[in-house]
This record gives structure tokens, sequence and C-alpha cells, in this order.
């Protein structure tokens, strides 16, 4: 019976992997940057090339944020800048994430230990005036200068269907 049900896993395990494999293909990019044992620097802006092959999608941009439960603030802004290859500006957004609930003080997310993973839809139909390179530019917007308990940020940009 233990076989049986270690097998049962093994094959869940191998389906699961195989669904989020076929589910990252049409992703233009998914990338993180871990922070380092003392948060994330606003001095520290993070940036991610990406390149746009297709005008007639539109497209869905996330940012992934992994938080301790030493980040000192129930809420967290931070700044998504898309830029051109010629520097201008494409999209920009000022953002707020509620990490944690103002009355309970219980972190959001999904969490594991004092450790919890949040995913934000920044831009939801983003459209790119050509085709070529661009970047996505991050940056936190919080009046202390080095975030203590930020553990990772990243983004991922996604074609609609």
């Amino acid at each position: 019976m233990a076989l049986r049900h270690q097998l049962l896993k093994f094959v869940l395990f191998l389906f699961s992997l195989g669904f989020l494999l076929a589910c990252q293909g049409d992703q233009v990019f998914d990338q993180t940057s871990k922070m380092g044992e003392y948060g994330w620097s606003q001095k520290n802006q993070i940036s991610y090339p990406f390149e746009i092959k297709e005008l007639d999608k539109s497209y869905s941009l996330y940012v992934a944020l992994r938080q301790s439960n030493d980040y000192p603030f129930n809420n967290f802004y931070f700044i998504p800048k898309v830029m051109g290859a010629d520097g201008k500006l494409v999209k920009q957004a000022l953002a707020e994430a509620i990490l944690y609930d103002p009355k309970s003080g219980k972190a959001k997310g999904e969490g594991l230990g004092d450790i919890y993973s949040h995913k934000f839809l920044i831009f939801k139909q983003l459209k790119f005036p050509k085709k070529g390179k661009y970047r996505l530019l991050l940056s936190h917007d919080m009046r202390t200068d080095t975030l203590a308990g930020i553990i990772s940020i990243g983004a991922s940009l996604v074609p609609n269907p």
C-alpha cells in the first residue's frame, strides 16, 4: 500500500511539473532577483530585458515578491516602468501591495514558516508600440532606504489569450 501511495505521489509530481513547464512556454520573460541579507536598497533598481516579437497581442505584467516577517510595514510601494530600447517610457505605475492585514496583523500571500510569496497583476492589457527590445525597471518607493525582509522580487510578462 505504501508503494502504491508513493507511486501516486510521483505520478502527480510529474504531471504537475509538466503542467507548469507547459504553462511557462508562452511567457515573454519570467525572472527573479534575490535581494541579499539586508533587504532591498532603493539604489538597487532591478532591470529585466525582454523582446517583443508580436504586436497584435496584449500582455499582462505580473510582479512577484517574497518577504519575511522581518519586513517592518503593512504595505509596500513599488514602481514598475516599461522602457523602450530608445530609453522612452512606455508605461509606468505606482503600485501598492498590502502584505499584512491591517486589523489582525496576519500576513497575506502564500506562506511557509515566516516567508510569504505574493503575485500582483500590474498591467492587464499592456500594448507595445513596435517590435523590439524593451526592459522592465523595478524600484521601491518606501521612505526607508533599505527594506529589511524583502527576500526577492521578480516579474513575468505573459501574452493574453
